[in-house]
């Protein structure tokens, strides 16, 4: 069955949700939702709203906190191993934090690594993680993975090839923006800016005297000179900004690259006139964000008429997160990581537990199977021994343990056998053997390749390097005190090679 995944970018002013299945075939958006934070009275409000659909209870959940909530530092340390970056980055950091280690949850990603590791490393307070973690469990949800906003999107961007080179994501939301910086297909920096779609459409509604929300649609379509120039100059400001952090960051050494790709995202992108000022002003391309072009996505049904990629883009890139420490950051850990996996489970228990009934019951019918089975097949070994015992040894009419019997029957015949190996005086084949070896030089080269003994006679089959090396062992042979009458019955060359084979037989004395 697919695991369904909720990708939950949580805001200020809206909460996004979005619903996906994975599968062989990637993911599939199978819903989402947009809503209004501050019609229902705050996030918890919200997002009991959104569990009253049901299609949205029960699932992984994945969600972020914002990136004006933490703290980030770039350090290097001297080595690469993760285990060792984990145990050292907190007293690394301690001195650089303007809060005590004691009180915040730290997370960093690796932004290069050769024989060391340069570390971007985030600290928020644990309140703020506490304070999201409250929420969901009010609401009966936890979080498998909390991550930062913006970052999943940026690590889809650069997983994807998209997104190459030194460059930056500019999320920009309502009130505030993220901005990521890239290279070499790695995050390197984050930052914040107080920089949003309300701060011109305010501006807009001043400079002109109309309300709010008609500002908003004269924003968004760029009417009037006066907005225009408004909304110019705030630009202006707030890419001045960034453009001072770029230069800070290459006085540093931190940044070596010029930027040659900017990405946006985020409600307050939407203007159009953003991303032209944008270009312009760093003189690189602008590309707008679309997540569910990144990955292998499809969307279920009319699903995909709602997409709007500028507001959903956080939702979606969470739901498709990798839940690995290479997936980014994660603070839903400790006391504030997922404890009830079980739940999900919960309903199947019953056919769990029936099915390992079923599991133990046919376990149990096998068993008693092998069981009968193997007692039949002993039951006519058992047949079968006795029956070859009989046939065997047929003087014996009394059989009660048949193998028994049977094995001292075997070695009162192996001990018959060796007294009458014996000859005459007393000597074994042994002792022949070790005549031979003593009557035959060692520097011979003299190989025995069968040896007979009938009682009477000893024949001994075997192979050396010439024919008088035969005459030489018939010799030696002859003064034997076991033997008389040594001939030599055959010799020859062999087939292989330059050898002699042949045969000696010897009656006994």
């Amino acid at each position: 069955m697919p695991e369904k995944i909720l990708g939950l970018d949580i805001g200020e002013e809206t909460l996004k949700a979005v619903l996906v299945a994975t599968g062989f075939k990637g993911y599939e958006i199978l819903n989402m939702k947009l809503i209004n934070v501050r019609e229902f009275g705050g996030t918890e409000n919200a997002l009991r709203a959104l569990l009253e659909d049901d299609i949205y209870k029960n699932n992984v959940c994945i969600t972020s906190l914002p990136v004006k909530n933490f703290s980030f530092r770039n350090i290097r340390l001297p080595f690469k191993d993760r285990k060792k970056i984990s145990q050292t980055i907190s007293y690394e950091l301690e001195p650089l934090l303007p809060y005590s280690v004691d009180d915040v949850l730290i997370d960093y990603v690796i932004s290069s690594q050769s024989d060391r590791s340069d570390v971007l490393a985030a600290a928020i307070p644990e309140s703020d993680v506490g304070n999201l973690f409250q929420i969901l469990n009010e609401c009966h949800m936890e979080a498998t993975v909390i991550d930062i906003d913006s970052v999943p999107v940026a690590l889809k961007l650069l997983n994807s090839g998209i997104a190459t080179g030194c460059g930056l994501l500019l999320d920009v939301g309502t009130r505030d923006t993220s901005c990521i910086i890239f290279n070499k297909g790695k995050i390197s920096h984050l930052r914040h800016y107080a920089f949003g779609g309300e701060e011109t459409t305010n501006a807009i509604a001043e400079k002109t005297e109309i309300r709010f929300d008609e500002a908003e649609k004269r924003e968004k379509a760029s009417k009037t000179s006066k907005s225009s120039d408004e909304m110019f100059g705030i630009h202006q400001k707030f890419l001045g900004e960034i453009k001072n952090t770029l230069q800070f960051l290459g006085l540093k050494g931190e940044l070596k690259s010029e930027i040659s790709k900017i990405f946006l995202t985020g409600s307050g992108a939407i203007d159009p006139l953003l991303g032209q000022e944008i270009e312009n002003f760093f003189s690189v391309p602008v590309e707008t964000v679309d997540i569910s072009e990144t990955d292998d996505i499809r969307f279920e049904g009319g699903t995909g008429e709602a997409w709007n990629p500028m507001i959903m883009n956080n939702a979606l890139a969470l739901a498709t997160r990798e839940t690995k420490k290479a997936g980014g950051f994660n603070y839903a850990v400790g006391k504030f990581g997922p404890k009830k996996k079980y739940e999900k489970f919960k309903k199947d228990f019953t056919w769990i537990g029936a099915t390992i009934l079923v599991i133990l019951l046919l376990f149990g019918i096998n068993f008693y199977a092998d069981y009968h089975y193997n007692r039949a097949y002993v039951k006519q070994l058992k047949y079968e021994t006795r029956n070859i015992f009989k046939k065997t040894f047929p003087e014996v009419t009394r059989i009660v343990n048949p193998i028994q019997q049977m094995r001292v029957r075997i070695a009162e015949a192996k001990k018959a056998s060796i007294t009458s190996n014996r000859i005459g005086t007393g000597s074994t084949v042994l002792d022949i053997l070790k005549d031979i070896a003593r009557l035959v030089p060692s520097s011979v080269d003299f190989v025995v390749k069968n040896f007979t003994f009938d009682g009477d006679t000893v024949e001994i089959k075997g192979e050396t390097d010439n024919f008088n090396t035969v005459d030489n062992i018939k010799s030696c042979l002859g003064r034997s005190t076991y033997f008389k009458n040594v001939k030599i019955s055959s010799a020859s060359l062999m087939k292989k090679g330059n050898r002699v084979g042949f045969n000696l037989k010897m009656e006994l004395k």
